[in-house]
């Protein structure tokens, strides 16, 4: 009996394997470095050793805002044809079919609960971008996260496989007050009732996979527990009952159904006006 000849399934099993490392290396030189990057999460960054801090006994106004991620021109919002070509949209004030049935704290006039697809982005998440101004998955994660101007850690909230919240007061020149909030995020380095300073490292962009961003929020209210008024959509379901907010707003009325209605402020809009 002859003996099965084994020397050509050893031939194609070396050139399946340079088969496939060339394929990756072409992969490599197509997609660049930052897919690569994006791929395998970048190491945590330097934290400053912080001395123990002392409460401000005057808070310093704010005068001047920036992005919470810089350079800011390396990160912004996925936009379907823009930054690209999934059915996303992450900017301020936009809904986003994409999200389908889910739901969260709304409920409609039925009292049946409102699905994401409907719902009213109320924040900006901000996605790493090449130097094409696409999206490179995966990249914003670890990224440092920076105070967006002076101001007061107001909470630091623990929301599981969502990474930490953390809010920060500003007060302004006028006397008001606007609150900046960073979510998704870890490694957490300000504690409630610590000032800080704009451009100061708070945390690092929580590791989401792919997924992984920072959604970014200017308002006007510290909490979420009274912004929806006795008869929307959010009073009728629990979202009042949330103490760092929802993140989303709707309602059966057109006219109170987008942020700016229960104080939310574009983000962007904001730094970029100050």
């Amino acid at each position: 009996m002859t003996e099965p000849h084994t020397g050509g399934c050893g031939r194609r099993l070396v050139l399946f394997l340079i088969a496939i490392g060339g394929l990756t290396l072409l992969a490599a030189i197509f997609w660049g470095e930052e897919y690569l990057r994006g791929v395998l999460p970048r190491p945590f960054p330097d934290f400053p050793t912080s001395a123990p801090y002392a409460p401000w006994s005057t808070p310093l106004a704010a005068t001047d805002f920036d992005f919470p991620l810089q350079p800011s021109a390396s990160y912004g919002p996925y936009v379907q044809g823009q930054t690209g070509p999934l059915a996303v949209d992450t900017r301020y004030d936009v809904q986003n079919p994409a999200l389908g049935d889910r739901h969260n704290c709304f409920q409609d006039v039925h009292g049946a609960p409102v699905p994401f697809s409907q719902l009213y982005h109320a924040g900006v998440d901000l996605f790493a971008l090449d130097d094409a101004g696409h999206v490179v998955w995966g990249l914003a994660k670890h990224a440092p996260v920076y105070a967006v101007a002076e101001g007061i850690t107001v909470f630091v909230v623990d929301a599981g496989s969502d990474g930490h919240v953390v809010g920060v007061e500003h007060h302004l020149p006028d006397g008001g007050l606007v609150y900046s909030v960073y979510w998704h995020v870890t490694q957490v380095q300000v504690t409630p009732g610590q000032p800080v300073s704009r451009g100061q490292i708070i945390a690092a962009v929580y590791d989401m996979g792919a997924n992984s961003h920072l959604h970014w929020e200017m308002r006007t209210f510290l909490d979420g527990t009274h912004i929806f008024p006795p008869g929307t959509a959010g009073a009728r379901g629990t979202c009042n009952r949330q103490i760092i907010g929802v993140g989303y707003t709707w309602d059966d009325d057109p006219l109170r159904a987008h942020p700016g209605f229960y104080g939310y402020l574009d983000p962007i809009q904001f730094v970029q006006n100050r």
